[in-house]
């Protein structure tokens, strides 16, 4: 315990450093109570809430909703739902011979890119590097061993003969050793308990004896008032650490989205070429049928006019098809670059063969019903809370770091002293013999910058961060709502066109079986113009049919990427897919993050090239958010 005249002592510190702060600066001291008492951290739960609350309130004042379009009618859902989608079963027919045919289905490439894409491997580093500040911010506060060491040689002109007995020089030889522990603590005080010896020896005459070796033991706190003080400061910096984390994942679950996205279109897009490369192969097998038909009556009575034209049209579908068969090896080729899957090369596989069905169900699903979800589940409306939480802190943490720097050092030890010997061990016992009366140190520190100083410029900057965070997340949902409102159009849309460009095939079909009929019975004849332009209706028929086929695939198309565009909008693509993020700990490469289906899934079979039989695989078609979970895609390997 302090004695009475030091803690007199003591008192008279702290008032005269008080008077210092109020006399000098009173206003200033005010500002640096307030700052202390009153700031961003202690208030980040009311202002975190008042902002989440403004958010959700812009969304609740939207009144626009997407056009009304009109529902199909009773012959275009008759259209959809008996629509002859023919290429559908041939589909897992190979167009070329090289390699193995490999059936995949869609949930097998998702798979197979979480598991081996490139990209997504460097999407799973950001949060891993994230996890590191909270480490990095609890190492600060981890006890430190140090030790210090030094060697003193004087050799001076002595002032007075008398001090060193006569002789001219004086002689000052000094060995030191401190070893100590050092800590930080959650109010920011730093404690040091440590021991340091001397060994002392000088031909001065003011020493007796000349040789001694000193010991002190201490225990020594220094508790900051307000810079870098306080247990709600060092919270925050381990909230701060954890929401960047989460941030982290979040930008990790938006781009592992994306991307499964990218490879969902990929897919999509070779299904589509694949159809439209079926569609164009019968295209061509008609007109050649129809040229050999003609070519075969030019002696009897067939105008070589009808055979120029037939040989013409037969040249033009085989260039299309060409074009349309490039097309396939262009969509196997970005189907390999996203999933990156060295399984597809090992196994030999040549043909990428899709055996899911497009969406053939619609689920109306209102604007304020997609908002809503979208809030709630996005990983970007998700972060956008968690970055402006954490900027709250920040400012409150800069406006802590910028008050002066106000610290009371409090000290307690022990000393003792060996004589006429250089063992530290004598020095050690004696201070102990003494220990019912220690020595203490009590002292404070005081730093006040004069003007602008680099911590209240970085408190200046984390102030328009955080006004940066709010405007940015205000654009975020702006954003956000006319991404939904576009891709909730674009899903009613698609869906409206299904029925019309079934009900457009219905009518093509119809137009060219009347042609047809009209040709084999030779109303026009074979010669002249009338039978030439028999030959160009008909074959304009087979056009016209050829393009409905293909802009029915594409509709289709259309329409299931606009439902799987829908839920990302809605923050449902991972949750209807049964997919989660993992963390996982690598012994070559440390910790990553992963996108992994649910252990409660289906599990997905390693890619094996499997002949194609004549018999279809069995197709399965997509699925809306509208139906149980147990029905959702699923992981699944290659058809056999």
């Amino acid at each position: 315990m302090p004695m009475p005249r030091q803690r007199h002592t003591l008192r008279r510190l702290l008032l005269a450093g008080a008077a210092v702060l109020l006399l000098t600066q009173p206003a200033a001291a005010q500002n640096w109570i307030a700052d202390r008492t009153d700031n961003a951290i202690i208030n980040v739960d009311r202002i975190a809430t008042r902002y989440h609350d403004q958010v959700k309130l812009e969304i609740e004042r939207i009144g626009r909703r997407p056009a009304p379009l009109p529902q199909l009618n009773a012959e275009e859902r008759r259209a959809a739902a008996t629509a002859d989608r023919w290429w559908r079963p041939m589909l897992d027919r190979t167009a070329s011979e090289g390699g193995r045919p490999l059936r995949v289905s869609l949930a097998f490439l998702y798979d197979s890119a979480m598991i081996n894409s490139a990209q997504l491997r460097v999407f799973g580093d950001v949060p891993a590097i994230r996890d590191t500040l909270e480490i990095e911010v609890a190492g600060r506060y981890v006890p430190r061993v140090y030790g210090e060491g030094r060697i003193n040689n004087g050799n001076d002109p002595t002032p007075n003969l008398a001090t060193t007995s006569g002789a001219q020089r004086l002689i000052n030889r000094e060995r030191g050793v401190e070893v100590g522990v050092r800590q930080r603590l959650n109010t920011g005080a730093e404690i040091t308990a440590g021991q340091r010896f001397l060994n002392f020896s000088t031909n001065s005459t003011n020493f007796a004896p000349g040789a001694q070796s000193i010991s002190r033991t201490f225990v020594t706190i220094v508790q900051p008032l307000l810079r870098d003080s306080g247990t709600a400061y060092t919270r925050s910096l381990h909230e701060v650490a954890r929401l960047d984390s989460r941030i982290g994942q979040a930008e990790f679950r938006r781009q592992a989205e994306a991307h499964l996205l990218e490879v969902a279109r990929a897919y999509w897009t070779l299904y589509l070429a694949r159809a439209i490369v079926l569609q164009k192969e019968r295209s061509v097998v008609a007109v050649r049928n129809l040229a050999g038909q003609v070519a075969g009556r030019t002696e009897l009575d067939a105008d070589l006019l009808l055979a120029s034209r037939a040989q013409s049209a037969l040249a033009l579908r085989e260039a299309d098809l060409l074009r349309a068969r490039a097309s396939v090896r262009n969509a196997e080729a970005r189907v390999r670059g996203l999933v990156n899957d060295p399984r597809f090369e090992a196994s030999g596989a040549g043909d990428l063969l899709p055996t899911d069905a497009p969406l053939v169900q619609h689920e109306p699903i209102s604007l304020q019903t997609t908002l809503e979800r979208a809030v709630a589940l996005r990983p970007e409306v998700q972060a956008l809370f968690l970055q402006h939480r954490a900027a709250v802190l920040r400012e409150g943490q800069a406006q802590i770091e910028a008050l002066p720097r106000l610290d009371v050092i409090v000290e307690g030890n022990l000393g003792g002293r060996g004589l006429n010997t250089g063992l530290w061990g004598d020095a050690f016992s004696d201070a102990f013999r003494y220990s019912n009366n220690p020595g203490a140190l009590f002292g404070m520190r005081l730093e006040v910058p004069i003007g602008t100083d680099e911590l209240m410029a970085r408190l200046q900057r984390r102030r328009l961060e955080t006004r940066q965070v709010e405007s940015q997340g205000r654009a975020t949902v702006a954003t956000i709502i006319a991404e939904a409102e576009i891709t909730l159009n674009e899903y009613n849309v698609a869906w409206r066109e299904v029925g019309a460009r079934a009900l457009t095939m219905r009518l093509a079909s119809r137009d060219l079986g009347i042609e047809t009929e009209r040709w084999n019975q030779g109303v026009a004849g074979r010669q002249g113009e009338l039978a030439a332009n028999a030959l160009d209706r008909l074959l304009n028929a087979q056009e016209r049919l050829v393009d409905a086929e293909e802009r029915l695939a594409m509709a289709e198309v259309a329409f299931t990427l606009s439902f799987l565009a829908l839920q990302r909008v809605q923050g449902t693509f991972t949750s209807v897919q049964r997919l989660e993020i993992q963390r996982i700990d690598e012994a070559a490469r440390g910790p990553v993050y992963v996108m992994r289906r649910q252990p409660n899934s289906e599990t997905t079979a390693a890619p094996e090239a499997t002949p194609v039989s004549d018999r279809p695989a069995p197709r399965r078609r997509a699925t809306t958010a509208s139906q149980p979970a147990e029905r959702q895609p699923t992981a699944a390997g290659p058809a056999q």
